[in-house]
């Protein structure tokens, strides 16, 4: 029987690789199709920073739980293990999301000073990047927060 490594951590490289994959692709389909597009709704980014806040806020409870901190209330291995695997998904799909709005304000900044749908639409990939900044964080963190902390010293041992 051969030893299978677990599920490694997610490195910046892992998520350059959504975040310019999409990037291009938005960019590209932005620039045949915005002018057919409806303006923007300045709603579209809360489900991502509520994602990312509720994320944040699991991160601690598991990382108190994974450090069996005598406050925290315990966890079943399998949800600290789904919470390490919402984390990684999460990161990777922000990342994605950090490249779409990225390349939507590429599209749309020259025309700010000049179309009102571009300053609409700028302002709703502003803070479209910024609640996918935050999922990417929170699912970073939460992805880290399920690691067990003597891990890699044992590692390294």
């Amino acid at each position: 029987m051969t030893d299978r490594p677990g599920m490694r951590r997610t490195r910046l490289s892992d998520l350059a690789v959504p975040l310019l994959v999409i990037g291009i692709t938005v960019y590209v389909l932005l620039r045949f199709s915005y002018n057919s597009m409806p303006p923007l709704q300045i709603l579209v980014p809360i489900p991502l920073a509520a994602l990312g806040a509720a994320e944040l806020v699991a991160a601690r409870r598991v990382g108190a739980a994974v450090r069996h901190d005598p406050d925290a209330k315990p966890m079943a291995a399998l949800v600290i293990a789904r919470c390490v695997a919402l984390g990684k998904a999460s990161s990777l799909v922000g990342s994605g999301v950090v490249g779409g709005a990225l390349a939507l304000l590429a599209r749309v900044l020259p025309d700010v000073r000049t179309v009102h749908v571009a300053a609409n639409d700028a302002r709703v990939a502003a803070l479209l990047l910024a609640a996918a900044l935050l999922l990417v964080v929170a699912g970073l963190l939460l992805e880290r927060a399920g690691i067990d902390p003597g891990r890699d010293r044992d590692e390294r041992e």
